[in-house]
């Protein structure tokens, strides 16, 4: 079981080694327990999609420097190389993170992947909340995921919020239903962390998520953080920089300790 609260931060796409390396040296000043190294990315519109294989070198990269990284994966074959890529290099009290993102709703990859990940205790697996808000899906998605034998103890669940619908005077990305969010929480009994980056959509929309979130008992955040989030070639209007990270957790300290 990790340890509350989770916080899970880093750049939303690996892009490069050096800022890997940059990202490697920041999370290293601070308390986090897994650093985003995402290596494939599902796009709405056509773009930069990810490092993909050639980017799992950067995933021991960062296993090397003592880090636990963390990453989306969309296909079974994906958790089989992360695993192969990280496993051997991980510190003894090192783990590996590896999540269902929102757009990944065949219920048989799903139960796939977390087939995969059950193979090994150091591999915890999060799953976010599909786009359009429905509880029961949600509370399906946990319990396809844990009829693939998974422990409990090595399941996340993420709320990233809901594709807008209805009024949105803050121009959310996403938005967020705090209140459902707490009651899956509670009928599943898994730890649940949220992304104020992916409901926020902006870098102020992030710090209102994360006051916002505050007032719930989460678990943790995930975030995402770039050190120069203008050239970033992914989500440049809601990463944050490191410095502006610290400022966050600050403003949701009642979240990430509660």
């Amino acid at each position: 079981m990790l340890k509350k609260p989770i916080i899970i931060a880093g750049p939303c796409a690996a892009e490069s080694e050096t800022q890997i390396d940059i990202a490697i040296a920041e999370a290293q000043k601070r308390s986090v327990d897994f650093m985003r190294v995402n290596l494939w990315k599902p796009r709405t519109k056509p773009g930069f999609d990810g490092l993909g294989d050639s980017g799992l070198k950067l995933l021991t990269r960062v296993a090397k420097a003592g880090l636990s990284p963390g990453l989306e994966v969309v296909l079974p074959e994906h958790v089989s190389k992360v695993t192969e890529a990280v496993l051997p290099h991980l510190h003894p009290e090192g783990k590996l993170l590896v999540w269902i993102g929102a757009r990944n709703q065949n219920h048989y990859i799903q139960k796939e992947i977390a087939s995969l990940a059950a193979q090994d205790s150091r591999i915890y697996l999060m799953v976010k909340n599909q786009p359009w808000p429905n509880e029961e899906h949600w509370e399906g998605i946990v319990e396809h995921v844990l009829s693939s034998g998974i422990s409990r103890d090595n399941v996340l669940i993420c709320f990233r919020g809901f594709s807008p619908y209805g009024s949105n005077p803050l121009g959310l990305r996403n938005i967020p239903d705090f209140d459902m969010a707490m009651r899956v929480k509670e009928k599943t009994g898994i730890p649940m962390v949220f992304d104020p980056s992916h409901t926020g959509g902006s870098v102020p929309n992030v710090f209102e998520m994360g006051r916002q979130s505050a007032e719930y008992d989460f678990d943790g955040m995930i975030v995402e953080v770039h050190h120069d989030p203008p050239h970033a070639l992914t989500d440049q209007k809601q990463q944050l920089t490191w410095e502006q990270f610290d400022k966050l957790l600050a403003i949701a300290r009642p979240t990430v300790e509660a």
